[in-house]
């Protein structure tokens, strides 16, 4: 087996700008003059949640901080959120279509996988490389995870692959090791995995069903199914600060507990999966209730959007002026929902003419057909304005979700045409209603 001395180091960024050059510049400021391994930075930042909003900011910035130097190489992608393991498959693609023709693989390189809230040097990368190179027999190899005490992280993997017998353990079903050398284990973690470039290709990647967690753990099973062997290296060290990307705990639970039960479902049998459904139903509804019940998290809440206003205010409300810019490009939405009030108004106006001027008893469903279904007394009528206010301010409050969240700004319009044709018809049945009951 020929010998590595290139590695490509694949880093997701999910807002996590200032910690990913954090680990960028501790890594090149440990750099020796003239190294012995090219390193090739595959960098996609995720942040953007419409990929028609995409620019070329991020990558500028990072290139202005960290130029291609001693033998590293940065590539800077900016691609959609699709999940981790997408994003990862698309990142490592990216790499392959900017450099194929100036810089082609031989197939002896090796891929590592790393998170942005990790701390790695180049010491530690270099043993990692040198144990790929002796050890012909590692597929897959997972460096040791440090938390910020200084404590190695023991749930970073596991001699054992998930199963309900390890379920009380309760994180990640794992059974670590505690030997001090290289040892052969069950799977490691991907936020700091070494892999061999063909093996990579072998398993055309992650797989793309899981959208965060477990994803390397399937990496591991499937490794093991195709006959290679996945190593923890103990004595190579990476920090690990955890929680860089900010996501609340439900999100993450809920993201954990269906990349949980796609592994099981895919590997286990059915009853063991089944159950395993079961038993994650009080954990969800617990997570959901701390996460989004309790005085902390409003109160985080209200202090980041105190602190964005603050922002916004201070460079002259950029973002603010940008979206009136993007509103103004759907036509007609004004007027519709100009309209939509004005209908509202017209019911408010006909309940009332009909509160003064009509006599109990009243017909309040007029059927040409079958005739009256139920009387009532004109107060009654206030109904049809109040359906039409409740049904409006709904969908203008759904409106502002959409609009906000980008991807689906673009059905704003169904949601202010339905307001207006919901409207509409109201006004139009009172006013049917009110010429049925007239002296």
């Amino acid at each position: 087996m020929s010998k590595s001395n290139r590695v490509i180091i694949i880093v997701i960024n999910h807002h996590t700008t200032p910690i990913l050059k954090e680990l960028l510049f501790n890594f090149i400021s440990s750099l020796p003059n003239y190294p012995q391994i090219r390193v090739d930075w595959a960098v996609s930042d995720v942040s953007k949640n419409n990929e028609d909003e995409l620019d070329d900011s991020f990558e500028k910035e990072m290139k202005e901080e960290f130029k291609n130097k001693k033998r590293n190489f940065f590539h800077f992608f900016e691609i959609p959120n699709e999940g981790f393991a997408r994003n990862v498959n698309q990142t490592f693609q990216l790499f392959l279509d900017k450099n194929f023709k100036d810089s082609p693989l031989r197939g002896d390189e090796l891929v590592f996988l790393l998170n942005p809230d990790t701390s790695l040097y180049w010491a530690n990368l270099e043993k990692a490389v040198k144990f790929m190179n002796e050890c012909e027999k590692a597929e897959v190899a997972g460096l040791s995870l440090m938390n910020p005490g200084g404590q190695k992280e023991k749930w970073g993997h596991s001699t054992v692959f998930p199963s309900l017998k390890f379920f009380w353990n309760r994180k990640r079903f794992s059974k670590p090791s505690f030997l001090e050398e290289p040892n052969q284990v069950a799977w490691v973690s991907g936020g700091a995995l070494i892999t061999r470039l063909k093996w990579w290709r072998k398993l055309k990647g992650l797989d793309e069903g899981f959208f965060l967690y477990f994803e390397d753990v399937d990496f591991c099973k499937r490794t093991e199914i195709l006959g290679g062997k996945t190593y923890f290296l103990p004595e190579i060290t990476v920090g690990h600060r955890r929680g860089g990307s900010k996501i609340s705990i439900f999100r993450r639970k809920e993201l954990f507990y269906a990349s949980e039960a796609r592994y099981f479902h895919l590997y286990k049998k059915s009853g063991e999966y089944l159950l395993l459904r079961f038993i994650r139903i009080p954990y969800k509804f617990f997570y959901f209730f701390y996460s989004y019940f309790r005085f902390g998290f409003w109160k985080e809440k209200v202090k980041e959007n105190w602190e964005y206003l603050q922002r916004e205010k201070a460079e002259g409300f950029p973002k603010f002026k940008k979206s009136l810019e993007q509103l103004k490009s759907f036509e007609f939405l004004k007027e519709i929902w100009l309209t939509t009030i004005a209908l509202n108004l017209c019911a408010l106006g006909e309940a009332f003419w009909a509160f003064h001027y009509l006599s109990p008893p009243l017909i309040l469903h007029y059927n040409a057909y079958l005739g009256v279904d139920f009387y009532g007394n004109a107060s009654y009528f206030f109904t049809f304005p109040l359906l039409i206010f409740l049904v409006s301010i709904f969908n203008f409050c759904l409106s502002i979700f959409l609009f906000t969240s980008r991807k689906y700004a673009k059905y704003i319009l169904l949601l202010a045409g339905g307001s207006l044709l919901f409207a509409l018809l109201a006004t139009l049945g009172l006013l049917n209603l009110i010429l049925v009951n007239r002296p």
